[in-house]
């Protein structure tokens, strides 16, 4: 745990305003720039910089503040892990895996520790989530930041292009005529397809038809409407693939398998459990998967 000065530094970070800072923490403004330059000279770093009255932190600043915050949110959850002599989670997940991974991840869980949230939202929330320590560690499937986020891999999901119809398609250009359904800004499926559209020199403009809706299951029922096309998880629409309600679409040159995460904050004092509780779940989805082959 850290000393005061770091929570002051990170209330300066928010506030930007020594008197601001001040307030909130009930200290005089001359304590709180006493705090931050007693930090200053300990550690030999420049962390604030003021001018025409204004202040702002350095780059020094901002990782400091960052690597306090993860300081602060660990060491309050390691204390409460110790004195209930318990790990208990809170966990969160992607809309595009909650009905299919998300049940087998809980239900594995529930035998050897305690889930109290699971949180359930797009990519760039979900990580969000993990940075303000609302949850511990999230399946996530869309881009994150590895400098700033580590991983264990989970498994790798088939991203398709799925119809209702069966149509004739050579390339990307023959569906620029289909309505296309797409998922809103921060979900992982929809960067996954937006950088494969840039990879072919294209992107959503070159559809006359985009609708965005944040809900995977609403998307399927627009589907299976003939209410256009969608790129999604194999594994999310397979029962309607597999009862002939929609239709995989073979997209020349369209092969994607992308890596589904269990993501959590860089350096946590916790990565040994993640990893613990990573391969658990692997090991008993092979075993599962070679008894049903058997």
């Amino acid at each position: 745990m850290l000393d005061k000065r770091y929570d002051t530094l990170i209330v300066l970070s928010k506030t930007s305003s020594f008197t601001q800072t001040a307030n909130q923490l009930f200290i005089t403004q001359p304590a709180v720039s006493q705090q931050v330059s007693s930090l200053e000279n300990e550690l030999q770093l420049k962390l604030v910089i003021r001018e025409h009255g204004h202040i702002r932190l350095t780059t020094a600043g901002n990782e400091l503040v960052k690597f306090a915050k993860q300081v602060e949110l660990e060491s309050t959850k390691v204390i409460r892990s110790l004195q209930n002599n318990t790990d208990n989670f809170k966990m969160g997940c992607t809309l595009s895996l909650s009905s299919t991974l998300l049940p087998q991840f809980i239900h594995h869980l529930s035998t050897r520790t305690k889930i109290s949230t699971t949180k359930i939202n797009n990519t760039q929330h979900i990580l969000q989530e993990i940075r303000d320590g609302k949850v511990d560690f999230g399946l996530v499937e869309g881009n994150f930041n590895k400098e700033e986020f580590d991983s264990f891999f989970v498994k790798k999901e088939k991203f398709i292009c799925v119809s209702h119809d069966d149509l004739v398609i050579n390339s990307i250009e023959d569906l620029f005529n289909q309505p296309l359904l797409i998922r809103e800004v921060g979900s992982g499926t929809r960067n996954i397809f937006e950088n494969w559209l840039a990879t072919q020199n294209y992107n959503f403009n070159d559809f006359k038809n985009v609708t965005e809706i944040a809900s995977p299951s609403t998307i399927i029922e627009l589907l299976k409407q003939n209410s256009g096309i969608s790129f999604m998880y194999e594994s999310l629409i397979k029962p309607e693939i597999n009862s002939g309600q929609l239709k995989k679409l073979n997209l020349k040159g369209f092969e994607i398998e992308h890596p589904i995460n269990l993501v959590f904050l860089k350096n946590s004092y916790f990565k040994n459990i993640y990893q613990e509780i990573t391969e658990s779940f692997l090991n008993q989805t092979n075993n599962s998967t070679n008894n049903y082959r058997n």
